[in-house]
């Protein structure tokens, strides 16, 4: 019984010290936090952040796309208990609301009154909390950043204190928390402005893109009858656009709700969305059949109608193999022309699988330090669709940051509530006054507790990693590709086999070799590396090499299996095999360049061996009277076949291989720490960076980062009876020729390379190799 209890409280004690996660809408950003308070008062809100010392994320809606909303291990604030409305000024109409209100409540509350809301987001689910803390916008015409509606905040900030903020008091605090993505604080409160509910009637033109931006300008921009207006690109051409344009008018409506129903389901759209996405032609027959047919008859609705649409509707059936996601890029109006080829260039290049482009007009922003709109701007909200794992996540980054050099050229900006792929020098050219906004930050969070996977990336508490991370992000050849430190054990493994082969035969005939383990284990390692690179973006060039040197290596060693345990066996046994000394000077030559070539390919790649100029050495040699004559020419003659072979092999291979060795670059550049002091050091490549590491860890010095990665891969010669953490193990094998000993290549955050390079040391573990990028 005694048993039973303790059980139950240890598996008690688990589920309540399991952290909880939290997600945003794409599913694809898993978040473990500490614990989540659900706060319905401003009192509370302020004793959770004066109380609590560590981490703090906040949190609405949740459908930022890239992890705005948490960071590891934070008190995590959810908003959408804190969604009262407080007041409402029909006559000013203006209305104050708690930031964990939603649009929807807040259209619901005002309808009645026929007000509606002056900017938001085209769909309603969103919390305002949340959306001020994006500066959101909509379809609205005459209008820009939702900035421009907001009369007025309250901010709790990360001393606990309550501050009204305004474009006249404290109008930094305003200006930076509108757009802040949470950085400042936690806003509390909102007065927004109102406008009149109207009924708007639909226009619609298709028309080429090339057309698009003269069309705007004269029957939209200049229409003070319209308020909504987007622009649809149809893909995969990106050729033509449907302009809609919706136009106050007195008509009456064809649709007789004022807002949109909500629904439990929305099949129907699913099923379209699917269609688009994954079916042959889905595209061309939305761009052909289906908005010819359905998008284009009459319809007036209330203008409340148009902007309560749910998002739901956009919901596919499961998010676990594929997501829909959103991108946006803000352009100059002036720089339409030059911008949109580039785009369709990246897009196309990349086969990128986009349901829509839709194309928004906004006005300048008044002063928001982040502003995505430093003047009038037209822009391209892209909504693709994706797979969920991490090698299809690693590809996104790719066309993603070429369409962030794309807008950066035009004088652009792109939006920050989605995945942050952009490098650090992207972003502060993307957003000049990100630094006014760090050094408020800074001033007003010293303790850096308002956090999220956004400003884990973007900000610096200490301006001088900041310098750092510009520095090493400006530099083209830093970034090297995390990958390659698992895609180089297999032809490691091969240097550290004929290491064994030449130290094996000082001792033991060479037909005792193990060579059918060793290409077992050749295999099983490079399976391991298959499936623990399954996250990265597929090199098949490099996995080519590997499958060609490993066969390769795996024939060269059953053909010497085969040879010496037949014709080798014999004049083995015919000469009674003695130890290799000075007189048997064949095969001390033949083993003295099997240590050679492994200390080479140490260094080079190996068919830049000189087998050649060996094999003219090695026919001038002579034995002594210790060594038979058969088993002297015998290993005469093979020995020089297997020399001329490489020597012909090495030299086709040399022909074409010599961009996969990057022979030209021998150093490596590291972001290290030095007593609590970042740096940038320089490491010498390949084997060199096996003996350079270890010696600046004596010097106290411990990394951040290697060539812009996190994991590295290390292999360590130790006992059988060593246990390592199962997730730190890429493989593990017998040393064939040591018995009792085992090779452990260990995958390693690189921020604790140093802890386990000290570990090793102090336990008399062999660091056998640590492999670069």
């Amino acid at each position: 019984m005694k048993k039973f209890i303790l059980l139950l409280l240890l598996f008690t004690a688990h589920l309540y010290s399991s952290p909880v996660i939290v997600n945003d809408v794409t599913q694809i950003n898993p978040i473990p936090v500490s614990r989540v308070e659900t706060p319905k008062s401003i009192e509370e809100i302020q004793n959770l952040v004066k109380e609590h010392s560590g981490m703090i994320s906040i949190g609405g809606g949740r459908f930022s796309m890239g992890g705005q909303i948490a960071t590891e291990n934070a008190l995590f604030i959810d908003t959408r208990e804190f969604d009262q409305i407080l007041d409402f000024d029909e006559k000013q109409k203006k209305i104050r609301v708690q930031s964990g209100v939603t649009w929807r409540k807040i259209q619901e509350f005002i309808d009645p009154y026929n007000l509606s809301i002056k900017i938001k987001q085209t769909y309603s689910n969103f919390t305002v909390g949340g959306s001020l803390s994006v500066n959101g916008h909509g379809r609205y015409m005459g209008q820009g950043p939702l900035i421009l509606s907001v009369d007025s905040i309250k901010i709790v900030l990360s001393d606990g204190r309550l501050v009204s903020a305004s474009p006249k008091e404290n109008p930094e605090i305003f200006y930076a928390s509108i757009g802040g993505y949470g950085g400042i604080g936690v806003i509390v409160e909102a007065v927004l402005q109102l406008t009149d509910n109207s009924k708007v009637s639909r226009s619609v033109k298709k028309l080429p893109i090339s057309e698009y931006k003269k069309f705007f300008f004269e029957n939209v921009r200049t229409n003070p009858k319209a308020v909504f207006h987007n622009g649809d690109i149809y893909p995969p051409a990106y050729e033509n656009v449907n302009a809609i344009t919706w136009i106050e008018t007195d008509e009456a409506v064809t649709v007789q709700d004022r807002l949109v129903p909500v629904k439990e389901e929305y099949w129907m759209e699913n099923i379209m969305y699917f269609w688009l996405t994954e079916l042959p032609y889905g595209k061309e027959f939305r761009e052909y059949v289906y908005d010819p047919n359905f998008t284009t008859g009459k319809r007036v609705v209330w203008r409340n109608f148009e902007a309560s649409y749910d998002v739901k509707e956009l919901e596919p059936p499961t998010r676990k193999i594929s997501t829909y996601v959103l991108q946006e890029y803000f352009v100059p109006v002036d720089k339409f022309d030059e911008f949109y080829p580039k785009m369709k260039e990246v897009l196309q290049k990349h086969d990128v699988n986009v349901m829509n482009i839709s194309i928004r007009h906004s006005y300048k922003d008044p002063g928001s330090l982040l502003a995505w709109a430093r003047s009038e701007v037209f822009s391209f909200v892209i909504y693709y669709k994706q797979r969920t794992y991490p090698s299809a996540r690693n590809e996104v980054g790719v066309w993603t940051r070429e369409l962030i050099d794309a807008v950066v050229s035009v004088g652009g900006a792109y939006y920050l509530p989605y995945q942050p792929h952009a490098n650090q020098v992207q972003f502060e050219a993307a957003y000049p006054d990100s630094n006014k906004f760090f050094e408020l930050k800074r001033k007003l969070d010293p303790n850096y507790k308002f956090r999220n996977k956004l400003w884990d990336k973007y900000y610096f508490s200490d301006i001088k990693d900041q310098k750092i991370r510009l520095e090493l992000d400006s530099n083209k050849t830093y970034r090297r590709n995390e990958d390659q430190t698992f895609l180089t054990v297999p032809e490691w493994f091969i240097v550290f086999s004929s290491d064994e082969y030449a130290k094996f035969q000082k001792h033991s005939p060479p037909s005792d070799f193990p060579y059918w383990g060793s290409i077992g284990q050749f295999w099983k390692i490079y399976g391991n590396v298959i499936q623990k690179t399954w996250e990265y973006e597929t090199n098949w060039g490099y996995h080519l090499m590997i499958c060609v040197i490993g066969v390769s290596y795996s024939g060269e060693l059953a053909l010497k299996s085969i040879y010496e345990n037949t014709i080798g066996a014999l004049t083995e046994w015919i000469d009674s095999r003695k130890e290799i000394n000075e007189d048997r000077k064949v095969e001390a030559y033949i083993q003295w360049v099997a240590q050679d070539y492994t200390d080479f390919v140490r260094l080079r790649p190996w068919y830049e061996y000189p087998f050649y100029s060996k094999f003219s050495e090695f026919i001038g040699i002579e034995d002594g009277n210790s060594a038979g004559r058969i088993r002297r020419w015998e290993r005469k003659i093979f020995f020089s076949m297997e020399l001329l072979a490489k020597a012909g092999y090495g030299w086709l291979i040399g022909l074409g291989t010599g961009a996969v060795y990057e022979p030209e670059n021998f150093h490596i550049l590291a972001w290290a720490d030095e007593n609590g002091l970042g740096k940038i050091i320089s490491i010498p490549r390949y084997e060199p960076f096996t003996k350079e590491v270890p010696v600046l860890v004596e010097k106290g010095i411990s990394f951040k980062e290697i060539a812009g990665n996190k994991k590295i891969v290390m292999t360590v010669v130790s006992p059988e009876d060593q246990n390592w953490e199962d997730q730190k193990i890429l493989s593990s094998w017998s040393v064939l020729t040591e018995p009792g000993k085992k090779r452990t290549a260990l995958i390693l955050p690189v921020d604790q390379l140093h802890l386990m390079i000290l570990y090793c040391k102090q336990n008399g573990i062999l660091i056998d190799h640590i492999f670069d990028y």
